[in-house]
Parts: C-alpha cells; structure tokens; sequence
C-alpha cells in the first residue's frame, strides 16, 4: 500500500515519525523541472461580510485549473473571532493566528490572500481581483522538485500517517523547508454577507479550512545543508485528529509544501491529497 522506504535509513522518534538523513539516492537521469502546483492562501472570517466574493473567487479559479491550484483558507484575526449568538463557532487556531500575525493578512484589511507567498515582505497581500493573475504567472514558472503526498487514517484511532517524497530536480538550498497542514472542506456554518438580506447565512458551506499544522506553521527542514540534484528525500508522519474537535474525518485532506523558511518564504512546489480511511 505505501512507497518502499530506502534500504539502510533508520528511524527516530521524535514529536512526529521521520526517516532522518542519510536519505539520498541518485537516478541516473534526472529532468531539471517539474510541473507546478501553486497555493492560494485566501485570509477570511465567517464575520467579514465582503469575505465571500472572495471564496467565490477562489473557487472559480480552482475549477479553472483544477490540482494544479491548491485553495486554504485561513481564519483568523478580527472577522475570525466568534461574539455573540448566531456567530458563536470558533474557526481559529494557533497556526492560523500565526501566520495572519506574521504576514499580516488581516491587519491590511480582509478579504486578502497570498499566491505562493510570493512578494514578501512587502508585495505579499494581494486583493481577490489580483488572484488570476498571480496564478497564472505562476503557473508559467517550473518548480525545483517534486513532491509526492499520501495520508492513511486509522479511523478507530484517528491517527493520521503521512508518507512524503520529495525529488529534487535542481540543487536544494538550507532554506528549504517542509510544511504539513490539515485542511478541513464543507464545514457548515454562519457566514456574513453584506449582499444578502438578511446577511447572516446560516448553512453557508466553508471550503478548504486551516485546522492545523502536523509541524506547526513554518515545518522543518528538509536537508540543513541543502540537497544536491537527484536526492530523494522520504519522510513518514503521524498526526491524530483531536478527539475534542468536530472535524469530519471524510472532509479531511492534507496539503504540503515546501517554502523558502526565514527568506523569501517563496512557496516551491504544493500537494494535496484526501485521508484514505480503513
């Protein structure tokens, strides 16, 4: 069912399981770029009344290009915060207020989003009628490496594996870094929007939700050193779905990336893929 994993790596425990280095192998041929996959971080709040424009947006881009473009959508700061009856649900979490914070997302007014998190520090937040662009210019670009995503879950446990294997295709750099995220579609909850009457919408069907980070925000490192053309990075992870939380282990996906961590934070290269249950 899983990818072999490569004769001779040994196994550590840590906050997560990882096949730690060496894990390099050499083809003897090797393309120098592959196809991308771009990220499309939309910043939203089920009380951000302009905030659904956007998701439509987002969702006619995603029919467009189809798992070429990879949609989240990250709810946090004000718009986020639930008050008083009917917005009562909580959508937040760490790792979303942590990256509004960073980037500053919601501090520039919502709704707003990065592509690729490309421009930062300063050409970062882009307004939903700069989204086609954006992607499409970054569709025109050839990613470094390749990146290949399956995720089990046991659903008697809720634990999660997660299975990545990362080809390189140009030289890695120290900066390069692995981030895991657990996304949520079809949460059914309130939304506010100011072009309905009356405005709050009781069964408004949120797509793509951020519920966590398997390594947190930012990842870790794929190589300290940086990879050499031709390396072949496999790493394995578990993540138990919180028994607290009311996430539908059928709607659950994972998506990851590989980003430029403390630099540019230039996403590189994206994947998603569903749990498959058993």
């Amino acid at each position: 069912m899983w990818k072999s994993i490569l004769v001779g790596l040994s196994w550590w425990l840590v906050a997560c399981d990882i096949v730690q280095p060496p894990y390099r192998e050499t083809p003897t041929s090797v393309p120098d770029t592959a196809q991308a996959t771009v990220l499309l971080e939309d910043y939203t709040g089920f009380r951000c009344g302009n905030c659904p424009e956007a998701h439509e947006r987002a969702e006619e881009l995603r029919q467009l290009y189809g798992n070429r473009l990879i949609v989240i959508s990250v709810h946090a700061g004000f718009f986020a915060r639930p008050t008083a009856p009917p917005y009562t649900y909580d959508f937040r979490n760490p790792v979303a207020e942590e990256l509004d914070r960073f980037f500053k997302i919601s501090q520039a007014g919502n709704p707003n989003g990065m592509v690729n998190r490309r421009g930062y520090p300063t050409g970062h937040i882009l307004g939903k009628d700069r989204w086609a662009a954006a992607i499409a210019t970054e569709l025109q670009r050839n990613a470094p490496l390749s990146l290949s995503l399956e995720a089990e879950l046991d659903t008697t446990s809720r634990l999660v594996t997660i299975e990545v294997t990362v080809r390189y295709l140009q030289p890695g750099a120290p900066d390069h870094y692995l981030a895991l995220y657990v996304v949520e579609d079809s949460v059914i909850q309130y939304q506010l929007d100011y072009r309905r009457n009356p405005p709050d919408i009781p069964n408004y069907v949120h797509r793509f939700v951020l519920r966590d980070g398997v390594l947190g925000p930012w990842g870790e490192a794929l190589d300290p050193t940086g990879a050499p053309a031709g390396a072949v990075l496999q790493r394995q992870y578990t993540y138990r779905l919180p028994p607290d939380k009311d996430w539908n282990p059928y709607h659950c996906s994972i998506v990851a990336f590989v980003h430029r961590y403390g630099t540019t934070y230039e996403v590189l290269q994206a994947a998603s893929t569903p749990l498959r249950l058993r």
